[in-house]
């Protein structure tokens, strides 16, 4: 695997405001710009630091304390070191995995087989009880989109689209939004299925 130093990296082409970044080491590469494009298999060091709208592809790995501008993309099986810290909007695929004290900024998204160290935080700075740190629910509702339950140590949240807030006001949305109808009823199962995962988790 190719190790780019930081000359290298910034004479990468860039087409359409967005630098293409080949598979490779660039764990001593320190400052990167916004909109980078990087395939499978790259590797970054501890401290790195990138800015928004950065993709990466599968299998990327990260070490510790990295920062990521907002709504970078990421694929599948990526890992990240301790205390890394992530902006809003970005988007992990399936099975990425977290160090401990990681932190997310408002409206991540994460794939099925996520895991996560301990002390995470989500939506700039909620901080998770042990264990799971979310329960999703995929494509069911008015807009068929992830909902996110998340058991937070102030209390369930919850993340549906651009709505954030505790359980009890998300209930309250439902009812104000879709009144008596098939999603209201959707939405509020969801609410009550949240709350039984995550007592059930606590009784084990």
């Amino acid at each position: 695997m190719k190790r780019y130093t930081q000359e290298e990296f910034y004479a990468l082409p860039i087409v359409d405001g967005i630098r293409q970044c080949q598979p490779g080491d660039y764990s001593t590469v320190c400052n990167f710009g916004e909109r980078c494009s990087f395939g499978d298999w790259c590797s970054f060091g501890e401290g790195c630091n990138l800015g928004e709208r950065c993709s990466f592809g599968d299998w990327c790995s990260f070490g510790e304390r990295c920062s990521f501008g907002e709504r970078c993309n990421f694929g599948e099986r990526c890992s990240f070191g301790e205390r890394c810290r992530f902006g809003d909007w970005c988007s992990f695929g399936e099975g990425c995995r977290f160090g401990e004290w990681c932190s997310f900024g408002e409206g991540c998204s994460f794939g099925e087989g996520c895991s996560f160290g301990e002390g995470c935080s989500f939506e700039d700075g909620h901080e998770c009880k042990p264990g799971d740190p979310y329960l999703a629910i995929d494509r069911a509702g008015s807009e068929q989109r992830k909902t996110y339950f998340f058991n937070f140590k102030d209390g369930i949240h919850v993340r549906a689209g651009c709505f954030f807030g505790p359980l009890a006001e998300f209930r309250a949305q439902v009812v104000e939004t879709h009144g008596t109808s098939v999603y209201a009823r959707q939405y509020l199962a969801f609410a009550d299925i949240a709350e039984m995962t995550f007592d059930a988790r606590e009784g084990e």
